[in-house]
């Protein structure tokens, strides 16, 4: 199928936009969507739409954000974008120009004039360094410009410098950063057809740019606030030439054209239309009303010259008498210098009288000679073939004889003939993979050429043929995924049940928007189920409802990149068509939820402190420690922020020496188990294992079922257990006539161990050196293997204490603990010690030994401190590779960068760490391209000093001959 562009004049002002006008078809739609007005106005809805996409009719809601697909496609002809001059055709984005023509070229020039030459506007640039609080005009930009390009330098490096670019209409509305507000981050403005873009404050070089001509006067400012540091503004724009006269004339002297002739010609140097301002060149069409020069000439081509040339003659007519032969004539190219005759078009030889292609000749009569047939078709007809004719010996008087009587002279029955170059097949470009994922088909034009004309595919060889279709393989299609199926909404009867169905990508199933996928393969996400039959009841009344029921979509992306957010999702009733239906409709059903929280990843980390001491002093105990939850600033929050399923562990097991024991014993009251029938009754599911659990055979085919044992009776000192035995048919069901010999035993005896018994430890350090204390000790209710019970499973009132007072008599003095203020951290970055000296005082005698205060526990000397976070180099992203093929270089930047993220001192970093700031990088290989030189010509001159040349080609990979262009130039051989 081929398409073709029409109506590509540019539309009225007051006309709406294509796409503009597809959507307002849709005006007073509200296609029962909850939430829309009925007089639901829509708009083409642009950013934030895929690449492949743009080809379908996205529609906004007017003064809002939500947006629908309304159409599979849009109308042929319709833009891709407002940033692209690409049209839609067939639902694909396809290249055109700016003139609105597919697959043309053109383009617009720095002046936004499609097709033009730069010439019909002029650059004006400035800077702006003036601060004054507030905003402040910087400069005016007229209707009209294009290649709008503004940039604010920080003055310090950093992003935040305190001034910031503004922008505004002619009456004073702001479009950008007004009213004391600012935006830190990328933005696009619209004004008129023209888009403006702006990077956001926070970047080091803060930019607004754009490509299109805008159709209204905007003004630069700048606002300065804060430390009012100068701004560092640069600007330029382009602006039309004013319409004023401009002076242009013709200069002869522009590019030489193509020789007139093959040989002895004339070339003439073509003149081109000068501007007087500049003098640069222009298009002629500034020239059409001044009359041309005449031009100048010189000789070309003059080293050689055309002539008719005899290439062969026939045999006479007759081998005796008088006869006629025919010549082969045609036109050559004699060359000069070296004395080489090269066929060429009989054309260039027309201004010249042909040769007579017959002239006399005569035989001798005497002798035998060759008489030849005609000559047969050729064999090919073109390349190179052969015609072949036969011969026959014959004197004078045309009697055949013996061959040998024409004796061993040459005799011609074959050659060459039609050597003109075949046809041949000639491919275009691939076109793009007509699929956007999965595989599909590129295409090519195919066609046969000779020359410079295009022939029908019948003249070139057909098994020769290119491919004109081709496989290619894009990025894996999304599909559609589905759960399993849900509980039956109905205990009893006809119900429904529901699944999952999500939209996914890739091998590890990625979920991505429904809207990637095809709404018309999405799988269904609701059946039919039915269980058990419903006891009938007396039919009242029958009242028939529309099944209805939720349907939900997918949920957007958390809200909140850290720590806790929202998601949610679009939840409506469908009835049974699947279209839209009120809320009530579906009031017999629970509604899904249409938001609810998530957490992507937690916002702090865990922090754990150092290990207490054991908490026994003797046997098995544990020590603890605790586990907080900071922020980056080494700051303590909820525990919330951090993730719970990552909490470090708070407490371990500790080893101290034995224990003594005191030897007491306790039972625990037994009670009886169910029998086996009260058993299998009270849980069926138990009936159901014992019967897969084992078996013991019995009589036609009946057998003893058995189940696992059930726990011990006892804890400890002996008991016993029991498991279930029943007889079942070879079916599973209930049956009786098993033989009692063969049935396994019900009950025995167990053994849990010995009984628990009190273990205590050895009493800690007492809490007072002096003045009555307190000390502990660990009790615990052990087994002799270690293993530790309940308090309850040993003897209550024979428990050991655990606390007892201590060190009761009084205290020798009044000395107490004194401590100086702690020290600055002992690093600027980093963990590190804070210091302080502890000393022991008294009231009386002032500073005294410290034994005095060992009745007091001792302040800690020293403390953690953490000095912010450490400067760390912080890489840039890598550049382009240096070469286009084979192995080059990429770069990068690299600084040091502060905790706050702010660049700082290289020497700030360690320099052992630094990364690196250039590496290898290999694209594909190089073509490789090489000069071959043929052999030399004859000398131009038999004696003395004369020239002789030779032909100097450019050859690929593949030895064929390319453009000298793609050649090096430096190792070219010489050609004279």
């Amino acid at each position: 199928m081929k398409f073709k562009s029409c109506n590509t004049e540019p539309c009225t002002k007051q006309k709406k936009e294509f796409r503009e006008e597809q959507c307002a078809d849709f005006d007073g739609k509200h296609f029962n969507i909850n939430g829309l007005p009925p007089n639901v106005r829509w708009v083409p809805k642009y950013s934030g739409i895929l690449m492949k996409d743009r080809c379908k009719l996205f529609c906004r809601v007017a003064g809002s954000t939500a947006y629908y697909q309304l159409r599979d496609r849009v109308v042929d002809g319709t833009s891709c974008g407002p940033d692209t001059n690409d049209i839609c055709v067939q639902g694909l984005c396809r290249q055109a120009g700016c003139d609105h023509v597919l697959n043309s070229k053109a383009r617009r020039d720095k002046c936004g004039v499609c097709g033009g030459d730069n010439s019909s506007c002029k650059t004006v640039a400035g800077t702006y360094n003036i601060v004054h609080y507030g905003y402040n005009s910087v400069v005016r930009i007229p209707a009209g410009a294009t290649n709008i390009d503004v940039r604010q330098h920080s003055h310090s490096g950093k992003p935040e410098d305190d001034n910031y670019l503004a922008l505004s209409n002619s009456h004073g509305e702001f479009l950008l950063n007004g009213d004391f507000v600012v935006n830190m981050f990328k933005r696009e403005i619209k004004v008129g057809n023209a888009v403006i873009e702006y990077s956001g404050s926070d970047n080091v070089i803060e930019r607004i740019n754009c490509t299109d001509r805008i159709e209204q006067e905007i003004v630069l400012q700048i606002l300065s606030v804060g430390n009012l540091y100068n701004p560092d503004v640069r600007y330029t724009f382009n602006i039309p030439i004013e319409d004023k006269p401009q002076q242009f004339y013709w200069n002869p002297y522009g590019p030489w054209q193509a020789c007139s002739k093959l040989c002895q010609g004339e070339r003439k140097q073509k003149p081109v239309c000068i501007r007087d301002s500049d003098q640069l060149v222009v298009s002629d069409q500034r020239c059409d009303q001044i009359p041309q020069p005449e031009p100048v000439t010189e000789p070309c081509n003059s080293e050689c010259e055309v002539r008719w040339h005899v290439a062969r003659k026939s045999e006479c007519t007759v081998q005796c008498g008088l006869g006629y032969r025919t010549l082969d004539i045609h036109c050559a190219k004699y060359s000069r210098a070296d004395g080489k005759t090269e066929k060429v078009d009989d054309r260039f030889c027309s201004h010249l009288q042909k040769l007579l292609n017959k002239e006399k000749c005569s035989g001798d009569c005497n002798t035998g000679g060759w008489r030849y047939s005609p000559w047969s078709e050729c064999s090919k007809s073109c390349g190179t073939g052969a015609r072949r004719r036969k011969a026959i010996c014959v004197n004078a008087l045309h009697d055949i004889l013996d061959e040998s009587k024409c004796g061993p002279q040459e005799k011609p029955t074959e050659q060459r003939c039609s050597e003109f170059i075949c046809p041949q097949w000639k491919t275009g470009e691939w076109s793009d993979c007509l699929v956007t994922c999965g595989k599909g088909q590129k295409h090519r034009q195919i066609w046969c050429q000779f020359g410079e004309d295009r022939l029908a595919d019948r003249f070139c060889e057909a098994e020769t043929k290119p491919v004109p279709v081709q496989t290619c393989q894009q990025q894996d299609c999304a599909s559609w995924q589905v759960g399993s199926w849900g509980q039956c909404t109905a205990a009893c009867g006809p119900g429904y049940q529901m699944r999952a169905v999500k939209c996914v990508v890739g091998a590890y199933g990625s979920v991505v928007d429904d809207t990637d996928c095809n709404a018309a393969t999405r799988p269904t996400d609701t059946q039919d189920c039915e269980t058990d039959v419903c006891p009938s009841i007396p039919e009242i009344k029958q009242i028939v409802h529309s099944r209805t029921q939720w349907r939900f979509g997918s949920w957007t992306p958390c809200s909140a990149t850290c720590g806790k957010g929202t998601r949610m999702r679009y939840v409506s009733c469908r009835d049974e068509q699947g279209s839209v239906a009120d809320e009530a409709a579906c009031s017999h059903l629970p509604k899904p939820s249409a938001n609810e929280m998530c957490t992507v990843t937690p916002c702090g980390r865990w922090k754990a402190l150092e290990w207490s001491s054991c908490s026994v002093t003797c046997g098995q105990g544990k020590a603890t420690r605790q586990v907080i939850c900071v922020d980056f600033l080494e700051q303590s929050v909820d525990q919330s922020e951090c993730d719970t399923d990552d909490i470090p562990a708070t407490d371990q097991e500790c080893s101290m020496s034995p224990c003594q024991y005191l030897n007491h014993h306790y039972t625990r009251p037994v009670q009886p188990l169910p029998n086996v029938d009260q058993r299998a009754r009270s849980n069926p599911t138990l009936a159901i294992l014992n019967q897969n659990s084992g078996r013991s055979h019995g009589q036609g085919g009946n057998q003893w079922r058995i189940g696992p044992w059930g726990a011990c009776s006892s804890t400890c000192a002996g008991g016993f257990q029991r498991r279930v035995v029943v007889c079942q048919d070879e079916n599973g069901y209930p049956a009786s006539n098993c033989e009692d010999k063969m049935k396994p035993v019900e009950q025995r005896s167990c053994e849990s161990g010995s009984c628990p018994q009190w273990a205590f430890g050895s009493w800690g350090e007492c809490s007072k050196k002096c003045g009555t204390g307190t000390r502990t000790r660990q009790v615990v209710c052990q087994r002799s293997n270690g293993d530790i019970f309940n308090d309850l499973s040993c003897e209550v009132l024979d428990k050991p204490p655990d606390r007892e007072q201590c060190n009761t008599h009084s205290c020798p003095s009044d000395a107490v603990w004194t401590t100086g203020p702690w020290s600055l951290c002992s690093v600027s970055c980093g963990r590190g010690v804070r210091s302080r000296s502890v000393s022991c005082v008294s009231k009386d005698r002032g500073n005294t030994e410290p034994e005095n205060c060992k009745h007091l526990a001792k302040p800690n000397i020293q403390k953690k401190c953490r000095g912010g976070k450490c400067a760390k180099w912080k890489p840039g992203e890598w550049e382009k590779c240096s070469v286009t093929c084979g192995r080059g270089v990429q770069r990068r930047l690299v600084h040091c960068q502060t905790g706050n993220h702010k660049v700082t001192r290289d020497s700030e970093c360690n320099q052992r760490l630094r990364p690196s700031s250039e590496q290898h990088c290999q694209i594909a290989s190089c073509p490789v391209y090489s000069w071959k030189a043929e052999e030399w010509r004859d000398c131009s001159k038999s004696c003395d000093q004369g020239v002789r040349y030779r032909k100097i080609v450019c050859l690929n990979h593949d030895r064929k001959e390319v453009s000298r262009l793609l050649c090096d130039g430096d190792k070219r051989p010489s050609e004279v």
